[in-house]
């Protein structure tokens, strides 16, 4: 704001909702996130206590503080060199396009972005939950 004052009623406005309550629960939320993170890790069972947590340390900033959006991801190279069983997938590849079937599939049921269809699957079959009208 002291860089460009002239931004001040733009982000007066903008934050003009926003209550300590609100503020709270974000803090809140991001402390949660490096817990997740670790229980994520920790899911699986060979993987030692001290590799946990030194995963855990190193992937706080790739994950949690840099990232400027929800959507953070990591790519499969440097997912590898952190220590995380990472596979790159070949996108000229029978499972490429399987996976890509299944995606476009969710997409035109309305599941993305963030829609109100859920689908899970089943050993034998999709099931669709549509909202309730």
């Amino acid at each position: 704001m002291k860089a460009s004052p002239d931004t001040y009623p733009l982000f007066s406005g903008l934050l003009s909702d926003v209550n300590m309550l609100m503020v709270e629960q974000a803090r809140n939320a991001l402390d949660r996130t490096g817990a997740l993170v670790r229980e994520a890790l920790a899911s699986l069972e060979k993987r030692h206590p001290d590799d946990v947590a030194n995963l855990a340390d190193n992937l706080q900033a790739p994950l949690i503080d840099d990232p400027k959006s929800h959507s953070a991801v990591i790519p499969a190279r440097q997912a590898k060199e952190f220590g995380l069983p990472a596979v790159s997938a070949d996108p000229d590849s029978e499972a490429w396009g399987l996976i890509w079937s299944l995606w476009t599939r969710y997409f035109t049921l309305g599941c993305f972005p963030a829609g109100p269809v859920a689908v899970y699957e089943g050993a034998r079959a999709s099931h669709v939950i549509q909202p309730s009208v």
